[in-house]
This record gives C-alpha cells, structure tokens and sequence, in this order.
C-alpha cells in the first residue's frame, strides 16, 4: 500500500511544509477509510465526572478574555501573561504511561494544555481554541545532539479518534517552536532555560529527528524523546509517573505516588457561548498594559544569556565536529579540505548569531520601553473577528 503525501497549508496560521529537513512525517495510507473508533480517555482509573462546554467558557473568564475570532468561533487570550509567553513553558514534563506530561504552573493549565489547541495571531498572541479529546499535552517534537523543541499543535489539523491526524506532512512556523538545551529538558523552572525565538531558525538547523502524537486504539501517547536519550542528556534518572485522576479543577500537582491530573470528559454543545464576549481590538488595548508587570527584567537578561550560552555551545559542537572528522582523515589534502569546509561554516553560523544577539536586543529595548512606560510606536492592523 502506497503512502499518500499530503501537503498542507493552513491558512490563518500559515502553516506551510517549506523545510524537507524540518517536516513531521505522520503515516497516511491509501485504500478504504479505516473504521473511526469511539474516542475514549486514556485508562487511568474511572473517570471522575463530565462537564459542559459552558463550564469551561465560566471557567477560563477570570483568567483571560473570551473573543469570537473566524474561523475558529470563540476563542480564549490568556491574561497578564508577559510579552515573551508561549504555550508550553512554565512547567515542567514528566515520563508516564502515555509519553510526556506537560504539568502547567498554572491554575488553568489542566484545561489548556490537554484539551482544545493553541493558535498564534500577530495582534493578540497565543490563543486557545476548545476542544473536548484529552492528551498529555497537544504538541510536535523535534531534536538532535544539542536541542530538544516542542511547537503547540495548531486548531487546523484535525485530529481523528482511534486514527490519528488527518495529514500526513506538517511543518509549524519557525516562531511557534519552543526550544531548551537537552541537558535541561526536565528542570523544574524549565523557563529559565528556555532560547528566545530570534534563535529559532538557526536551531532548526541542527535538530534532525521528529515525533508527533501518536494514536494507540483510543489512547492518544505523547511519546517523544525517548526517556533514555533523556537520562543520557542530563545524567538523571527518568522516573515514571503514574497518572491519577481528581475530581478538583486544578493544576497538575506531582506527588510521591505520582501525578493527580484533573481530566473530565467535556460534552460539547453548539448552543453555548461565553457569557461575556470582548472585542478583540479592546482585548490587543488591554493586553499591552496587563502584560507590562508581567514582563519581569530578570526575565530579559535570562533570554540573553540563555542566546549566549546556546551560540557558545553550537562553535564548540562544529569545532568538535572538525577536528573528528580531521582525525579520521589519513590524507593531508583531505584534512585540508575538511578544516577549510567547516570554516566556512563556522563564519556563516557566528555571522547568524550576530543576527540573533542584534534582533533580540531590538525586541527587549521596545519591552524596556513599555516596562518604563516610555512611548512606543504602534503598528495599526485591524483584527478579523
């Protein structure tokens, strides 16, 4: 049976396959439809109750604003989060039965993290879309020698129970990746060690492995990064959590015994709506002020010495590299030739990092500015609602 290469393109988002070295390879066959199982939670004991879909538009109102965005109906923008937030950063992962566990240091986390999907708009962020299939966390994985990413699943691809996503080649904007160096990957303040998006496209270049969810009967696993490669990163040993369910609405809290997750089956229901619907424009207005004390200038400088330490590491690596490759070599023309190829490297990637450390420090200057309250220039776009 012959594999079916699907391209996509997403629209809004503008997800488009554009790297061959960068792209999520999900099977898709050809021949008949395969039979869509029921979708059931993942086997953790019984569950504890179902909610409506209007308990959760109740739930999330205190912590964000309800806007109707097209296509995608009513959507969520978390509040007083700072200007360098993304899905999937302030918390921790931990190994269990169903692959990686995102454990969110936010109350809302259980809900955002493991239900619904996280999509990006220029003019207000991050926003969460509702969903009701429960998974360890909603993301794609990528990794090589020195990095390990995530990317927040967008609401386009559709994911279908018992079978998995509805394509079969899928590539997130290069903005959308988080990044950490291996060696850091289960810290508890994961943060702190996180590289800023102006290293993104650079990073790309050195992961080469790739990993999405993956669809067991009705079980969604978040498998990614072996635990193995993991132990062998940060010289820890990687413990199984167990996960176990609680009737609480709460963040994630690991314990001894393992993980208390609360995970409900949501019912959907097309008439419900958020009681309080915002503009989104109101919103944009809003966001700029409630994110300036959440921006912390402790957190500017860990961007940049986080930029620095990962540049370092990246000339060392190729300096390594070289001298492997120089010392395989018998010939001397021949370890010419290697020293005079990774030199060039060497010159185009450190004229990258110069790039890197010029846009960073452009970005941090305009949040400096809106910290200190000193008057910004503001980009004018209307929002489609």
């Amino acid at each position: 049976m012959k594999n079916k290469r699907i391209w996509l393109r997403i629209g809004g988002l503008g997800l488009l396959a554009l790297m061959v070295s960068c792209v999520i390879y999900i099977p898709y066959e050809e021949g008949p439809a395969r039979k869509q199982e029921p979708y059931n939670p993942p086997e953790v004991g019984e569950r504890p109750h179902q909610v409506k879909l209007s308990f959760v538009f109740d739930y999330l109102s205190p912590y964000g604003y309800w806007i109707y965005l097209s296509p995608y109906g009513h959507v969520w923008v978390p509040r007083q989060v700072s200007f360098r937030w993304r899905p999937y950063t302030y918390g921790r992962w931990v190994w269990t039965d169903f692959g990686w566990l995102w454990v969110s240091n936010y109350e809302w986390g259980w809900l955002t993290f493991h239900y619904g999907r996280w999509g990006w708009h220029e003019r207000i962020g991050w926003f969460w879309v509702p969903g009701t299939v429960w998974a360890p966390a909603w993301v794609i994985w990528t990794w090589g020698e020195l990095y390990i990413g995530w990317a927040p699943i967008p609401p386009d691809v559709e994911w279908v129970p018992g079978v998995g996503f509805s394509v079969w080649r899928l590539e997130p904007l290069p903005q959308t990746w988080v990044f950490v160096e291996g060696r850091y990957f289960t810290t508890d303040y994961l943060d702190r060690y996180l590289l800023p998006v102006e290293r993104n496209r650079t990073v790309l270049n050195f992961v080469v492995n790739k990993r999405s969810l993956a669809a067991k009967g009705a079980t969604i696993y978040n498998e990614g990064v072996a635990p193995e490669l993991i132990q062998k990163w940060t010289k820890l040993e990687i413990r199984k959590y167990e996960i176990k369910p609680t009737w609480r609405p709460t963040r994630e809290v690991i314990t001894p015994s393992g993980v208390t997750v609360h995970m409900p089956e949501i019912i959907k229901d097309e008439l419900a709506k958020p009681k309080e619907i915002v503009d989104p424009e109101k919103v944009h207005e809003q966001l700029s002020r409630e994110r300036i004390p959440a921006t912390r200038w402790q957190e500017l400088e860990l961007e940049r010495r986080a930029l620095e330490r990962s540049q370092r590491e990246e000339e060392s690596y190729l300096q390594r590299k070289m001298e492997e490759e120089k010392n395989q070599a018998l010939d001397p023309k021949v370890k010419q030739e290697v020293e005079s190829r990774y030199q060039i490297q060497l010159e185009q990637l450190k004229k990258q990092h110069q790039e890197e450390k010029s846009e960073l420090t452009r970005r941090q200057e305009e949040e400096k500015k809106k910290i200190s309250g000193e008057p910004v220039r503001k980009k004018k776009e209307k929002i489609n609602s």
